[in-house]
């Protein structure tokens, strides 16, 4: 129980751990939005709107694997799971549907990852931007 008149928190709490939260982002991503409309060419072929990158910087990664699944692929099976991402506190907004592309990783195996944003984490603290991923189909 903090003393009367103060708080929990000293009001620079999530300033002075950002920097800190920064250093453990080992990973890099881009991340983009898909933009409105398109092109149809004479052949009906239609081309989406070129992604805008919303975002390219340190990341972290975390799986979850509460929320992994199992797809059959013909005679193969893939595991397709679920990603908390971080990245720096001061990125642009991140909106659900942004793709995320991991572009370098100590796990190697990250790099090939491309995931969708399926949920943004809110809180009144934060040192970082959370939101979680689906992975995306290879």
């Amino acid at each position: 129980m903090p003393l009367p008149g103060t708080g929990l928190f000293d009001p620079g709490w999530s300033e002075f751990h950002r920097p800190t939260a920064t250093t453990a982002m080992t990973a890099e991503c881009v991340i983009t939005r898909r933009g409105a409309g398109g092109t149809t060419a004479a052949d009906g072929t239609f081309t989406p709107a070129a992604a805008t990158t919303v975002y390219a910087g340190p990341a972290r990664l975390v799986a979850l694997w509460t929320n992994e699944r199992l797809l059959a692929r013909g005679e193969t099976q893939e595991t397709h799971r679920r990603y908390q991402v971080s990245i720096r506190h001061d990125a642009a907004e991140v909106k659900l549907g942004d793709i995320v592309a991991v572009t370098a990783a100590v796990d190697a195996g990250l790099v090939v990852r491309r995931l969708r944003v399926i949920d943004i984490r809110y809180g009144s603290e934060q040192w970082q931007r959370d939101f979680i991923c689906d992975e995306l189909e290879a």
